[in-house]
């Protein structure tokens, strides 16, 4: 079977593809996954400040941003052969990790030990994601709803970690940094603690997501990985969604709390807020991504989500005051909120079902690369030349991704919604 069609396999119904048990699904993932979320979007604008109180550089704040994505890395698909051959998932390790990395945060006292638990951090999220994203793509693989269950998925996630930048700089701002840990590490332990809970539940529906998949060549990981490589539609999905994580984490996570704290003069509380508005707003765009996603098709659906990004960016680097600096953390999780789920589904479509294991594993790898470079990539050029150069890369990324995924990538006919 080619690897970029999708398979028929799976299109029957069965009673653990009913409504009401993929209700159950994501309620048991996304009541440890929305914690886990929560728990990091505290961070966003807290994390970068403290290692400057710390007394560490640009560079530096950048190369501990980027830590996390780092581990996301070696994770991604030695995760995703285990899940495979062990039958298994491991959300609840993976919430173990983000439990230990903030309990490091609350007790660091210098900056080159938040290398260690920001990595910490990253591993434990790339163990849930990965894991999360398998159960989640088999489950819903040619399921005429799955572009509204997906939209509602990623509504949960967005709002948790959207919400959380503002609550994260309100109490450091009022409080201190380290009580700010505090509540991070509370959250995970309250998460930590779910996610044992429903262990037993998310393995069963691992099990009979396999069930369906007639693949007796599980063990020849390598001839799976190096044809999803040729596979131009998979790849060109990869580098847009690695072109996403360089904005979003290169300007979220470094440009966004330097640039309003150093050039905009605003403070924790006032760029907390500002994030956490803008993640409500792509929240928003999010509900109403399936219907998008149905109207224009999957790779418009994208497409036009980038353009939007795009724009936000490029608004800010033309007139360079608070407005556009605003309007540019709204666009980018506005364009955020409708390619989340567009993506997901494209990744359905152009790799057959019984290869999801190995290219979730690549998917997240390639991707998460966006993690690593662009906060390392926008911290060194804002720190030799200056922010705006730092925004023109940015912008030139994913202007860049999303050319090539525009002209080469192909569209696919997705199931109609009932």
């Amino acid at each position: 079977m080619p690897l970029n069609a999708p398979s028929n396999a799976g299109k029957n119904e069965t009673p653990s593809d009913s409504p009401d048990s993929t209700k159950r699904l994501l309620i048991a993932i996304l009541s440890t996954i929305a914690l886990a979320d929560f728990g990091l979007g505290l961070n966003t604008v807290v994390l970068p400040l403290y290692a400057k109180s710390l007394g560490a550089s640009i560079i530096t704040i950048g190369l501990i941003i980027a830590s996390f994505g780092l581990a996301r890395i070696f994770v991604n698909i030695p995760i995703s052969i285990i899940s495979k051959r062990c039958n298994s998932q491991y959300i609840h390790l993976g919430i173990l990790f983000i439990f230990l990395g903030a309990v490091g945060y609350l007790f660091s006292t210098a900056y080159y030990q938040l290398f260690i638990f920001r990595f910490m951090e990253g591993f434990g999220s790339g163990i849930i994601n990965t894991s999360s994203m398998i159960i989640l793509t088999k489950r819903l693989y040619q399921n005429e709803k799955r572009a509204k269950v997906l939209s509602r998925y990623m509504i949960a996630r967005r709002l948790s970690m959207g919400s959380a930048p503002f609550l994260g700089a309100i109490v450091a701002y009022e409080f201190s940094d380290k009580t700010a840990f505090l509540l991070y590490t509370i959250i995970m332990a309250i998460g930590l603690i779910i996610a044992f809970y429903n262990k037993k539940l998310l393995n069963a529906v691992n099990n009979a997501n396999n069930a369906h998949i007639d693949d007796t060549k599980t063990k020849k990981h390598f001839k799976k990985y190096s044809a999803l490589l040729y596979n131009f539609n998979f790849i060109a999905l990869c580098f847009l969604t690695f072109s996403f994580f360089f904005s979003r984490i290169g300007s979220r996570r470094e440009l966004v709390p330097l640039v309003g704290y150093s050039v905009m003069n605003l403070n924790k509380a006032d760029i907390g807020l500002l994030v956490s508005i803008s993640a409500v707003i792509g929240v928003i765009l999010t509900y109403y991504s399936d219907r998008v996603i149905n109207a224009m098709g999957v790779k418009k659906s994208i497409i036009t989500s980038f353009i939007i990004t795009a724009a936000g960016i490029l608004s800010f680097i033309a007139f360079q005051n608070i407005f556009t600096f605003g309007l540019s953390i709204i666009l980018l999780s506005a364009g955020g909120g409708f390619s989340g789920p567009a993506r997901n589904l494209y990744l359905m479509d152009s790799v057959d079902k019984s290869h999801f294991d190995e290219a979730i594993g690549i998917y997240r790898t390639l991707s998460d690369l966006g993690f690593v470079l662009g906060p390392f990539a926008v911290g060194a050029v804002f720190d030799y030349f200056n922010y705006i150069s730092a925004y023109n890369l940015v912008a030139f990324i994913i202007i860049l991704a999303t050319v090539l995924f525009g002209f080469f990538a192909k569209s696919y006919s997705a199931p109609q919604p009932i």
